[in-house]
């Protein structure tokens, strides 16, 4: 009986054991599986769902096509289209939930910019335009970006840009916020490339990216007066309006000069009488009509028959 007892508990021991082990390998296996799943299929989703929102006015989204991976989620948004240019209009961004990949598995890798030849990049998004990349530093609301232009001589103005936000992370050095890359290509008749570029500072991400900035600390503190003023002085909440301008004073007109008469005494014609001016101390007041020159009268003698 003792021997019989032995043996059913030897044999429960051995069950349970076996059990054990058996989920051990079970959880196990799962665990090492989890890493190696491969890439869900890409589908469509709404558009309220994108991670990144173009500006308002446009251009529109048409469709979102969302992949998900083990470590990302990636998104290709379609946008709305008037160019004629071959290429697509569309923004691509991936979101990493975690680090990236080593590309042992199915793992999204995270690759720098600077590993990355992104003038091939702008050349394929819009073959035969002529892109070139520019060499100034620009930043938008989430950080510094870089961009290439393109003028086709269709009257098309072509933009790619791209962008990187690093990744946030705890004071233990693990992940609070993976890594969020970003590429613009957008073709749009008739604008410039100013405003064509302003489509990268206008862009709003639809998730979280970094934390509320904390308020001034002179806020709600005591023996800390805030006064509204700004930058074009004090913030009036009803603004005070002008004085009309004052009408200029009249200004005094001078008075006229009195212009001299001039009176015109005509010349006397030949062997006329003439006529001396009147004569004073003070000199003559009148015009002065000079004296012909004198001429002598010939009287001639009687002729000599006379005598």
């Amino acid at each position: 009986m003792r021997d019989t007892k032995k043996l059913w508990r030897a044999a429960g021991y051995l069950l349970r054991n076996g059990m054990l082990a058996g989920l051990s390998a079970c959880l196990l296996a799962a665990c090492s599986t989890t890493s190696d799943m491969p890439a869900s299929e890409a589908q469509i989703v709404r558009a309220s769902s994108a991670f990144i929102l173009p500006p308002p006015g446009g251009p529109a989204i048409v469709t979102v096509v969302e992949t998900r991976f083990p470590n990302a989620i990636r998104q290709d948004v379609s946008l709305a289209t008037e160019a004629r240019s071959v290429g697509e209009n569309k923004i691509s961004i991936i979101r990493f939930t975690g680090r990236g990949g080593d590309g042992s598995d199915a793992a999204l890798k995270d690759i720098p910019f600077t590993q990355v030849n992104l003038t091939e990049e702008a050349l394929a998004a819009w073959p035969n335009s002529g892109m070139a990349v520019s060499p100034y530093y620009v930043q938008n609301a989430y950080g510094p970006f870089g961009y290439a232009i393109a003028k086709p001589p269709n009257g098309d103005s072509c933009l790619y840009a791209w962008q990187r936000i690093e990744p946030a992370l705890k004071p233990s050095g693990a992940v609070d916020r993976g890594a969020i890359i970003i590429r613009l290509q957008l073709c749009r008749r008739g604008v410039s490339e100013e405003m064509l570029l302003s489509t990268m500072y206008n862009l709003r991400l639809n998730i979280e990216v970094f934390p509320a900035l904390r308020a001034p600390a002179a806020i709600g503190r005591i023996a800390a007066p805030i006064k509204p003023i700004g930058a074009a002085g004090f913030a009036e909440v009803i603004p005070t309006s002008q004085p009309a301008p004052r009408p200029a004073a009249a200004q005094p007109r001078p008075a006229p000069v009195a212009t001299p008469a001039v009176t015109t005494i005509p010349v006397p014609p030949p062997g006329a009488p003439i006529v001396p001016g009147p004569t004073g101390t003070g000199g003559q007041t009148g015009a002065v009509v000079p004296r012909p020159p004198a001429t002598s009268v010939i009287v001639p003698s009687p002729s000599a028959s006379g005598n």
